[in-house]
């Protein structure tokens, strides 16, 4: 039987099983389940709901305080919370929109507890048919509560859900808190239920007040001095408030690296003429860092020893000194930094460098005296200009060695943007780098050059796609001239895997051009010499098992350096195994050269994957 309204409680039925012809019987009866067996203490009850939506017996089910209940609850304990049930299923329901829910429920007695048996019978649901949306006071023309009305998650014709209601609610406080509207309140938030007609209307009137302003700002702080910590500022005295702007601030703070721990917040307590006071506490750290790491380059472990004087003085220089070593590569170098007027996204840097690297087809020994100007711009690249003066003594396959004096001016250009996770489902990284070395300038030779590099990372349900390309082109009279460090060479296991590192590009007969002699083994007695320009492209597909971090992966490189348009790809293909670590993947793949009798080869690599 329905009973009509506007609030129409559910009809409920209760049948029992247990027929008490006594007193006896009933204590008989909670006596057995208050001293049951440990095996009966260790079952649990069984609620067995059936009709309805799956959402609507889920919901009764979390409602119902019965459901706590243990095997060794009374008899009289259980009829009594079933009786006092109906007000928690009829809750569970109208918060999902149905008003005239029926539902049967029986105790029943299992082999080791009791159980109970409910059939919902939930009648037609309530329909949304009106959604009134009205924002009064300074917000009213505020951009940031347009989302309200674009996207509020309730639509016309759809089932009442009180929780979405809630959640609606919810997002004009959040928003208005978030953007300084702290005197705002609801002047109405009702839902409107007409049980006979089912229908639901729903008004939302919220008056923003007046948006409040930042004040005062108080800045605690003990090794810079004031006027450079002031120059990361994105707020003043004046300013709208708006939390993003504080978050970015205390973000910039902490990326700064002088302080453990940086503090931007609101002093909500002392709201007054419409101000809110900005308090930054800033931590120092330790001035003196020194680090030791182990990692992994071009297939060869790698030692890392590294020191850092985080403010050399009180305007925020800095000085690091890092020294790393493998088998293939020795490196030392050392900078200064400047910060400048915008300091977290502007500096200027002084450095010094030494790099000593040995492959299969050269030996380089390079000094670099250089300075470089960065800068992030709005858009997230980040721009640099540099001038480096580099000395370098290089031998090239069984040419002479050769000295080269290069001046070399450059321009780069840098942007990554990913999800932010170790394990990035999307995501992209771009780097364009144009160079040269004038003559006229006091180099011994003059040559141009161009180096792009781009990563391209997609998820979707069953894996992920990662594309990469590399580009190099140098224009200039005399290849022969290029050092090593300014030629182009491709494999290894950031190029084309299932070759060495450094191990393709053009190459020389040691015997010289004129040489028509007979050979036993003609391809030993060509020498890797490198390039001038340089195309390498790779595509992978990873698949990450399901709940853990190891991912398994197929890869097809192909790519090779060339002094002229017409490249002899080289190409590889293989697979590999990932752990995701904290710092990003460690790679472990074996490729095989699929243009060269190669056997296959491993490959161990570690870092981000953009």
């Amino acid at each position: 039987m329905k009973i009509p309204g506007l609030f129409s409680p559910p009809v409920t039925r209760f049948i029992f099983p247990f027929r008490m012809r006594s007193v006896v019987a009933v204590l008989s009866v909670a006596a057995l389940w208050l001293t049951g067996s440990p095996q009966v203490q260790a079952a649990e009850p069984e609620i067995d709901i059936t009709g309805g939506t799956k959402g609507l017996r889920e919901n009764v089910r979390l409602h119902l305080s019965l459901a706590e209940e243990s095997c060794t609850t009374p008899l009289w304990r259980l009829n009594t919370m079933l009786n006092d049930s109906a007000a928690e299923i009829t809750a569970a329901a109208q918060a999902l929109g149905f008003y005239e829910l029926e539902y049967e429920a029986k105790l029943v007695r299992n082999k080791d507890c009791w159980g109970l048996n409910m059939q919902l019978t939930p009648g037609d649901p309530i329909l949304v048919t009106e959604l009134r949306i009205e924002i009064l006071g300074e917000g009213s023309q505020d951009s940031i509560f347009q989302s309200l009305y674009d996207k509020p998650g309730i639509k016309l014709g759809n089932r009442l859900n009180h929780g979405r209601y809630e959640t609606l609610k919810a997002r004009f406080s959040s928003l208005a808190s978030l953007h300084g509207y702290f005197d705002a309140e609801f002047k109405q938030s009702q839902v409107s239920v007409n049980v006979a007609e089912k229908s639901a209307v729903i008004a939302l009137v919220y008056d923003t007040g007046k948006r409040y302003r930042i004040g005062e700002i108080n800045l605690q702080h003990s090794i810079l001095d004031e006027d450079f910590l002031q120059r990361y500022y994105n707020i003043k005295p004046g300013d709208y408030y708006d939390t993003d702007e504080l978050l970015e601030l205390k973000n910039v703070y902490n990326a700064s690296n002088y302080f453990a721990v940086a503090s931007v917040s609101p002093d909500l307590q002392a709201l007054e003429d419409h101000q809110v006071p900005i308090n930054i506490d800033l931590e120092q750290r330790k001035r003196h860092a020194y680090s030791m790491g182990a990692g992994i380059e071009a297939d060869e472990p790698r030692v890392l020893l590294g020191f850092e004087d985080r403010y050399v003085n009180r305007r925020g220089h800095r000085f690091n000194a890092d020294l790393a070593a493998s088998d293939i590569k020795k490196s030392a170098q050392a900078t200064y930094t400047i910060p400048m007027r915008r300091p977290a996204y502007e500096f200027l840097r002084f450095y010094t460098g030494y790099l000593e690297e040995e492959t299969v087809t050269s030996l380089s020994e390079k000094y670099t005296y250089g300075s470089s100007y960065s800068y992030y711009h709005d858009n997230k690249w980040l721009q640099t200009y540099a001038l480096d003066y580099i000395q370098e003594e290089s031998t090239i396959g069984r040419m002479l060695p050769q000295r080269s004096d290069l001046i070399i001016p450059s321009w780069s250009v840098l942007r990554t943007k990913t999800d932010g996770s170790p394990y990035p489902l999307s995501g992209w990284s771009a780097l364009g780098r144009i160079s040269g070395s004038p003559k006229s300038i006091g180099s011994d030779f003059s040559f141009a050059q161009f180096y792009g590099r781009a990563k391209y990372v997609k998820g979707f349900a069953y894996g992920r796609i990662l594309l990469r390309t590399e580009l190099g082109i140098t224009e200039t009279d005399n290849v022969d001239q290029l050092p090593a460090s300014v030629r182009f060479f491709a494999g290894g296991d950031s190029s084309v895997r299932g070759y060495e590192y450094k191990s393709l590009g053009p190459t020389r007969n040691i015997y010289g051009e004129d040489f028509s002699g007979p050979l036993e083994d003609p391809a030993a007695a060509e020498e890797v010499i490198g390039g001038n320009n340089l195309l390498v492209t790779s595509i992978e597909y990873d698949y990450r098992l399901e709940d853990s971090n190891w991912v398994a992966a197929l890869f097809y490189d192909q790519g090779n350096a060339a002094d002229d348009t017409n490249i002899d790809f080289k190409r590889s293909a293989g697979v590999g195994v990932r752990w995701i670590s904290p710092i990003g993947p460690i790679r472990i793949d074996v490729a095989k050269a699929l243009d060269d009798e190669k056997s296959w080869m491993w490959h161990i690599s570690m870092g981000p994957d953009l």
